[in-house]
C-alpha cells in the first residue's frame, strides 16, 4: 500500500481551494485546509470526507505564517489559492495604493506562504499557485491583478529550477462562480456571467470543480513543472 499522501490547502474553506480539498480527498490523502476564518474552515471540513483538518493562518503575516508550519508536519503537496482584497478599476484610479493593496493579499500572501513551507516539502513533492488569466492577456480595470499574477508566475518558473525536484506549478483561471463574486449587486454579477458565457467556445464559465480538478491533475502529475496551465473554457483563442 502506498504512503499516504498529506495535501495542504491555503484558501481551502471555499471555492476553488475547497473543490481541490475535495477531489484530493478522494484519493485518500490527508488533508489540511487552512486560512484566516476558524469558522468558514471548520464549515468547509465537514464536507470533506476523510482524513482531514484545519489551521488557521493569515499570508499576510510572518509570525502567522511560520506558527502555522510549526504545526502542518511534511507537506506532499501545497496549493495556495489565498487572494483577497484586488480592486477593479482603471489605473488612473485605483492608482498605486490599490496595485499594493493586491501585491500585499495575492502575490506577496502567496510567495510568504511558499517560501515558510519548503522546510517542510518531501523530496517529491509539489507547489501549485493560482493566478489568473488577467495576468495572461490586458484586461482594461485589472491593472493590479495583472501585475501580481504575472509575478506569481514567473516567481513559479524560477522556483521550479531552485526547488527541483520539488515541482512547482500555476493555475490560472478565466472566469469562475464562485462565492468571490457573492458581494456583488446580482444583476450585475448575473449579467457579468452570462455574457462571459455566451462568448466562450465552451458556451459557460467556470466552475470550483473545474478548477479544482485542474489543481489535483497538475499536483499530481510527476512530468510537469515550471508551467502555467490556463483552465479558461478556451478563452486564450
Amino acid at each position: 500500500m502506498s504512503e499516504q499522501k498529506h495535501v495542504v490547502v491555503v484558501g481551502g474553506s471555499s471555492g476553488m481551494g475547497l473543490a481541490a480539498a475535495q477531489l484530493f480527498a478522494q484519493t485518500g490523502a490527508r488533508i489540511t485546509i487552512a486560512g484566516r476564518s476558524k469558522a468558514k474552515l471548520t464549515h468547509a471540513a465537514h464536507s470533506i470526507e476523510g482524513d482531514v483538518s484545519i489551521g488557521e493562518v493569515d499570508g499576510t503575516s510572518d509570525n502567522s505564517v511560520e506558527s502555522f508550519y510549526e504545526n502542518t508536519g511534511q507537506i506532499d503537496h501545497l496549493v495556495v489559492t489565498v487572494a483577497s482584497g484586488v480592486p477593479m478599476g482603471a489605473f488612473r484610479e485605483t492608482g498605486v495604493a490599490g496595485l499594493e493593496q493586491t501585491l500585499t493579499y495575492k502575490l506577496m500572501a502567496q510567495a510568504r506562504l511558499v517560501h515558510a513551507a519548503i522546510p517542510h516539502l518531501s523530496q517529491d513533492s509539489s507547489i501549485t499557485f493560482v493566478s489568473g488569466i488577467a495576468g495572461r492577456r490586458p484586461i482594461p480595470g485589472m491593472s493590479s491583478a495583472a501585475v501580481a499574477n504575472h509575478g506569481i508566475e514567473a516567481l513559479a518558473t524560477v522556483l521550479a529550477k531552485e526547488l527541483a525536484p520539488i515541482r512547482v506549478n500555476v493555475i490560472a483561471p478565466g472566469l469562475v462562480d464562485t462565492p468571490a463574486y457573492d458581494g456583488m449587486p446580482p444583476e450585475i454579477k448575473e449579467s457579468m456571467m452570462h455574457d462571459t458565457a455566451a462568448a466562450l467556445p465552451v458556451g459557460r464559465v467556470g466552475t470550483s470543480e473545474d478548477i479544482g480538478a485542474a489543481i489535483v491533475s497538475v499536483a499530481t502529475n510527476g512530468f510537469v513543472t515550471g508551467t502555467t496551465f490556463e483552465i479558461d473554457g478556451g478563452a486564450h483563442l
